[in-house]
């Protein structure tokens, strides 16, 4: 049986997303997964052991016993309840997810450990060498939300390492929000019934006066949403393939009729603000604060990051 301790170097650094995916991995892998959050600042309603536990819920795993108040975490009697806790846990599954303190060291449990350190460029690789260095218990290091540009950097200073190491590059499929997100960011009206609100939305296209051919110009990337005028139903016809996952129509006037019968036949949602295209666009300024990490797509989309970065058979020996 294997009992894993996620502890972060600051809130925020991505526990939940590493702890959901090594659990959506232990299921794809036939192997039954808990998970605990033994203490919280909201014991009755925290939100990371709420998902983790509908997301267990979908795998037919063990129930998540509830949170402590953080306050307690340092208390004698309060630890040994937590102890008998993933002593039952354990019982119910051959792995255990814990998901332990941010800014300090782990909770006083028999487990692993592994540190989930947000990247930061003021010395960022020189505090993950340390924590490895220093002769902690760890068995896993994941350095996340790397700027793209500086992860293949970042990965030599580290070098090889005696624990299990990943380093993951910042991801726009972690940042995405919905389209029903979207439309409710811009005040957007549905031109049509809603459909696939719940598609993720990770860039944005402005449909202009291009050079390229549409399907070139708008074929680049997946999970796109487009903005242009109401007005331009060519810019509309030419952007509305398989990688567009919504189109907001700016500006006054109407859709054409032609445009929204398409939109209907491919499932397309339309959303129609008044404002420009300009000012659209500058209106996106805050969306990325509703991105939220909590979701199965992205507990999938996290595990396939990990598996990528850390490796598969270093994965297994951690779950083992």
């Amino acid at each position: 049986m294997a009992v894993l301790q996620i502890v972060g170097n600051q809130s925020g650094a991505g526990k939940t997303s590493v702890a959901a995916a090594l659990l959506v991995t232990a299921n794809a892998a036939g192997k039954r997964a808990a998970y605990y959050k033994p203490f919280s600042n909201d014991p009755g309603a925290d939100p990371d052991a709420a998902f983790l536990s509908q997301l267990l819920q979908s795998f037919g795993g063990p129930a998540v016993p509830a949170p402590k108040p953080l306050a307690c975490s340092t208390d004698a009697a309060a630890l040994g309840e937590v102890q008998a806790e993933v002593s039952k846990l354990e019982s119910e599954a051959g792995t255990v997810i814990i998901e332990g303190p941010d800014e300090s060291g782990p909770h006083a449990l028999d487990s692993k450990v592994i540190l989930v350190h947000r990247y930061s460029p003021q010395g960022g690789v020189a505090a993950v060498a340390a924590s490895i260095d220093a002769g902690t218990d760890l068995t896993g290091i994941v350095v996340n939300a790397v700027p793209i540009h500086r992860r293949d950097e970042v990965a030599r200073e580290l070098g090889e390492k005696s624990v299990a190491l990943a380093v993951i590059p910042e991801s726009r499929g972690m940042l995405s929000v919905t389209v029903e997100q979207l439309a409710e960011h811009l005040g957007g009206q549905w031109v049509l019934d809603p459909v696939n609100t719940d598609a993720p939305v990770e860039r944005f296209m402005i449909g202009g006066n291009i050079m390229d051919e549409g399907p070139t110009y708008f074929g680049r990337y997946a999970n796109q949403a487009v903005i242009t005028r109401v007005e331009r139903p060519d810019i509309q016809m030419a952007c509305m393939g398989e990688n567009t996952c919504c189109l907001v129509l700016t500006g006054p006037g109407e859709p054409n009729e032609y445009i929204k019968a398409e939109a209907l036949q491919r499932e397309v949602p339309l959303i129609q603000v008044r404002s420009s295209t300009l000012d659209t666009a500058d209106a996106l300024a805050g969306l990325l604060d509703k991105a939220d990490a909590r979701t199965a797509a992205k507990a999938s989309h996290f595990a396939g990051l990990l598996e990528r970065y850390m490796g598969a058979e270093s994965i297994e020996r951690l779950l083992s």
